[in-house]
């Protein structure tokens, strides 16, 4: 008879369900803080510039008209179909479609990632991918702002996508990856990385399906023997497909040799050393525990191990300890296919932290630990909702970080003409001023002979540019408030006319401006010149609709 009666309560089920929906609350609100930012990268003013341009031209430029220093230079824009995307939602749109763009990019990018790594999955599995994802937040998030780089990472993770239905045996998959390279080769330059890790994964397969012992004792060989094939035509159809871009294989030649381009000044293609540790502790420590937890489950697994998947972790892996850049593509990847390991690998671990797991079983712990979860979460969406920025919903500019003063300065004097310009600056130049060809900007090794961008580099630090970049050329200058580049042009008889915390503004030639005449020289701009912030405009540049190259 007794048993016919009901069990009897869990004490701790409503605190155990408590407490999973406070993870998910917190989860999504961290996310929702880290992705939904919305400050402006320095290419974003030239990429709806050139985007514009091209829509309204209907064509594609392939000879720059937009810089003195290499005007009617070749232009090899590898993100045109990026830039006409972005320059559309932004004549729809403005500053808030673009923001829009970015958060939809990055719903569907870590929507299917986490999907892929959850499918047809147990519990536990499940809460893994969750908890990789927490830890893997800030990893990925570094690369959401509004850039090329967004296709990218959704393409990555169409690729590993497509990877793993055809290594299950569905082999017309195959057949997308031409479709799936064609557009990536438009949209960013990440496509050589992703044809890389396709050869990678073709190469490991072939030789797991050679039997190599080393391979077969740590690696799942099931399906290695009728993959490889598959795998290698997928990488022959994926290299034809990059050749259908407007500028045929000079594009992926390009894109080849850019790789080994120093970027002395970009600080997202150094390496995660030290410096890097100093600049973004918290980014950096964050990936390398991401990275020792996830190399841990993979050796600790009693699941299955894929050889080819393990090889295109390894490849991110380094990639991302040499250039920041990466990071997020390995974040990706790992919440793909690291989820099935870690659950396993921490099953494995259960059984010696029998006293943790005890302790951690208590419903009052637990409803303490909902509590400050759900604290947490508050916390987050607050921080979302009223940001340094004082613009929500849409991109916001920094005032500290773009001479707005600076260039506003040059507008209302006229101080028009062939300009030096900062690299971080010159996109901005361009559509702030359109009557300022810029010396230098981020189109870099796009468009820029590699003797300039090296004048420049040494300009910028007070170095003698040499036959790079003749400054007797230009009219104007706008570069870094007191920097060596600014002293140097000073000592060679250029005139300081303006200065505030950010930027200074020299000229060759006064006399050539006649609104300078009358003002005591350097004007100076307060501190506020640098403070603040404005939204992104939402008009069109000037450049976008000239009839005619300057």
């Amino acid at each position: 008879m007794n048993q016919d009666l009901p069990a009897p309560p869990d004490p701790a089920r409503g605190a155990t369900r408590a407490l999973q929906i406070a993870f998910v609350l917190a989860l999504v609100a961290f996310a929702w803080l880290r992705f939904s930012g919305n400050f402006v990268d320095p290419d974003l003013w030239g990429h709806v510039l050139y985007g514009e341009r091209a829509w309204l031209r209907g064509c594609t430029e392939k000879i720059d008209t937009l810089s003195w220093t290499a005007a009617g230079h070749p232009w090899i824009n590898h993100e045109i179909l990026s830039e006409a995307v972005m320059a559309r939602v932004h004549r729809l749109g403005g500053g808030p479609g673009l923001w829009l763009l970015m958060i939809g990019m990055a719903v569907a990018t870590v929507g299917l990632a986490l999907r892929e790594g959850t499918i047809a999955a147990p519990p536990d599995q499940k809460w893994a991918a969750l908890l990789l994802f927490g830890a893997s937040v800030n990893v990925i998030a570094t690369g959401y702002s509004v850039r090329p780089q967004l296709f990218t990472m959704l393409a990555l993770v169409v690729e590993i996508v497509l990877l793993r239905r055809m290594a299950a045996g569905q082999i017309a998959w195959a057949l997308a990856m031409p479709v799936l390279f064609a557009l990536w080769t438009n949209f960013h330059g990440g496509f050589l990385l992703g044809l890389a890790l396709l050869v990678v994964a073709a190469v490991v397969l072939a030789a797991q399906a050679a039997r190599l012992p080393r391979l077969d004792s740590f690696f799942a060989a099931r399906g290695a023997r009728r993959s490889p094939a598959a795998f290698f035509l997928a990488a022959a159809l994926a290299a034809a497909g990059t050749l259908a871009n407007p500028w045929g294989w000079r594009l992926v030649a390009w894109t080849a040799q850019s790789i080994l381009l120093p970027r002395p000044d970009i600080t997202e293609w150094q390496p995660l050393g030290l410096a890097a540790i100093v600049e973004q502790p918290a980014l950096v420590v964050v990936f390398y525990i991401v990275l020792a937890a996830s190399v841990l489950a993979w050796g600790f697994t009693r699941r299955p191990r894929s050889a080819w998947e393990a090889a295109v972790l390894a490849v991110l892996a380094v990639i991302s300890l040499q250039h920041l850049r990466h990071l997020p593509l390995f974040g990706l990847a790992n919440l793909m296919l690291t989820p099935p390991h870690l659950a396993s690998a921490a099953g494995r671990l259960a059984p010696h932290c029998r006293g943790l797991a005890a302790v951690g079983r208590r419903p009052r712990l637990r409803w303490l630990l909902s509590g400050l979860l759900g604290l947490a979460a508050g916390v987050a969406l607050i921080a979302s909702a009223f940001p340094r920025g004082r613009h929500l919903f849409t991109m916001d500019v920094e005032r500290g970080a773009f001479p707005e003063t600076a260039t506003g300065f040059m507008r209302e004097h006229g101080l028009n003409g062939k300009t030096i310009t900062y690299f971080d600056w010159g996109q901005y130049v361009l559509w702030e001023l359109p009557d300022n060809p810029v010396s230098f900007d981020g189109r870099l090794d796009t468009v820029y002979p590699e003797n300039v961008m090296e004048a420049h580099w040494r300009l910028y630090r007070g170095e003698t540019p040499g036959n790079g970049l003749d400054c007797n050329e230009a009219d104007a200058a706008l570069l870094q408030a007191e920097g060596p580049a600014v002293a140097l042009l000073i000592q060679a008889g250029w005139k300081e006319v303006y200065r505030d915390p950010l930027a200074s503004v020299l000229v060759r030639e006064p006399a050539r401006y006649p609104r300078l005449h009358g003002l005591r020289l350097p004007v100076l701009g307060d501190a506020g010149a640098a403070q603040g912030w404005t939204a992104f405009p939402s008009s069109i540049p000037v450049l976008a609709t000239a009839s005619a190259p300057r």
